[in-house]
């Protein structure tokens, strides 16, 4: 037996131990492709995205154009949710698909706007509205695989429900209530919130939770920080208020992903301009401007950094060089803020605070159009991209020069030198000078 045909039937016997392996060991070979497909970003063609979404239970796909900005900022955020989601229970499969070259694909699942997330449950699609940084995504993602909402019998369970949820949504926790009371807003709002309801519980709960009522709906952002306490009426209009103005933090960062939630709220947003967010007084702002978003629930309060998105500050005429931290009221096309460049500067908060809510409420305060950009403002916004092609169109008109400049060297090569106009053919003997060669 030659070496080539020993070495093959060894091959054959692995692969023979290993499909036995496989077998005893309970394991699919489909669960083996599924497995594949897990912890990475799976990419799709107009071919497979139908067998892929029916071969999973669970799978958030994203539907993008290779020129579009915001998609080049989303796969890197899609790259490191893929193994967190495919590690939790139940696992998700993050796939992606070119909707601008797989134009099927666009028709069937109605993409109108780059990028499109959507979250396919056994096969049937809900629309992503979600943030996009990786880790906000993921909790996310992981509220369209649970309940609307959760019954708990146990403390101790509901305890570790809490533990696993983390702050990024609000969890309304109904104390003493029939999951009933809560089911329709539950599944109203399931994307954006966590609801559970725990009927029996100690008196160590009153404390833990600060209530004082049998009956009490909490707003909880992670174990320790209790938003809201709402006791009642547990129907109608009011309960549906009480929910909808704390599905937002006491005071939402302001990015891309908050911006639509924070604009379609409906209430007056009370802007902190912050130099940072990282720094003791920072922090101690935005503490007191959690109690004012407490005793202020007829406006939404957020902050933002100046620095980290200019562009957004700019329409509020704050100046070149604001002193911050300052607080502007936005409403649609209008704001209003304090005259007083230092007014939120020191002991001097609380009272500029009030005075501005206040006079907003009284309209007793000017309010100015949000500012446009100028001419100037637009052309320069965006800097270093222009600067960029600028950089590239001269590396291009070089490279273009120097081919077309090689190109012209080697026709002259190839090309015969041509006689001059008063110069004899070659061959031609003028009579004259042939004359003159005899004479000689």
């Amino acid at each position: 037996m030659s070496a080539a045909m020993a070495g093959g039937t060894k091959l054959l016997a692995l692969l023979l131990l290993l499909h036995i392996a496989v077998l005893s060991s309970g394991v699919q070979l489909e669960d083996l492709e599924e497995a594949a497909d897990l912890g990475s970003v799976v990419e799709l063609t107009g071919e497979s995205i139908e067998t892929t979404i029916s071969k999973h239970d669970y799978i958030l796909v994203d539907f993008y154009a290779p020129w579009c900005k915001f998609c080049q900022s989303l796969s890197p955020q899609l790259d490191q949710a893929a193994p967190l989601l495919a590690d939790g229970e139940p696992p998700i499969v993050v796939a992606k698909i070119n909707a601008d070259k797989y134009r099927s694909a666009v028709e069937k699942y109605d993409i109108s706007v780059y990028p499109t997330l959507k979250f396919f449950a056994n096969g049937y699609p809900t629309d992503y509205d979600g943030p996009h940084s990786a880790h906000a995504l993921v909790t996310h993602v992981r509220r369209l695989t649970a309940p609307a909402i959760v019954v708990y019998t146990s403390e101790s369970r509901f305890r570790d429900f809490l533990d696993t949820h983390g702050s990024e949504l609000p969890i309304f926790v109904g104390f003493g209530l029939e999951a009933s009371v809560l089911e329709k807003l539950a599944h109203k709002y399931r994307n954006k919130a966590w609801f559970a309801v725990l009927g029996e519980y100690s008196e160590k709960a009153h404390e833990n939770f600060q209530f004082d009522e049998r009956h009490a709906l909490v707003v909880l952002r992670g174990v320790n920080e209790v938003q809201d306490v709402f006791y009642g009426p547990f129907e109608g209009p009011d309960l549906a208020n009480f929910v909808k103005r704390n599905l937002p933090a006491l005071v939402t960062p302001v990015n891309f992903d908050s911006l639509k939630f924070l604009t379609e709220d409906g209430r007056p947003n009370v802007v902190t301009v912050l130099d940072s967010n990282s720094s003791v007084e920072a922090d101690a702002f935005i503490k007191k401007m959690r109690v004012a978003a407490k005793e202020n629930r007829d406006f939404i309060f957020s902050s933002i950094v100046a620095s980290e998105w200019p562009k957004f500050v700019r329409p509020f005429a704050l100046g070149r060089k604001p002193v911050l931290p300052t607080v502007i009221i936005w409403n649609k096309k209008l704001y209003a803020k304090n005259d007083k460049v230092d007014a939120f500067v020191g002991d001097k908060m609380e009272s500029s605070l009030s005075e501005l809510l206040q006079g907003y409420r009284e309209n007793t305060i000017k309010l100015h159009e949000v500012k446009a950009p100028t001419f100037y403002e637009k052309a320069t916004e965006n800097t270093t991209q222009m600067l960029q092609a600028i950089a590239l169109l001269v590396v291009l008109f070089f490279q273009w020069f120097r081919k077309n400049k090689e190109h012209a060297a080697a026709l002259r090569e190839e090309t015969p030198a041509r006689a001059e106009p008063n110069a004899p053919a070659p061959g031609f003997v003028d009579a004259s000078s042939a004359d003159s060669h005899k004479e000689d």
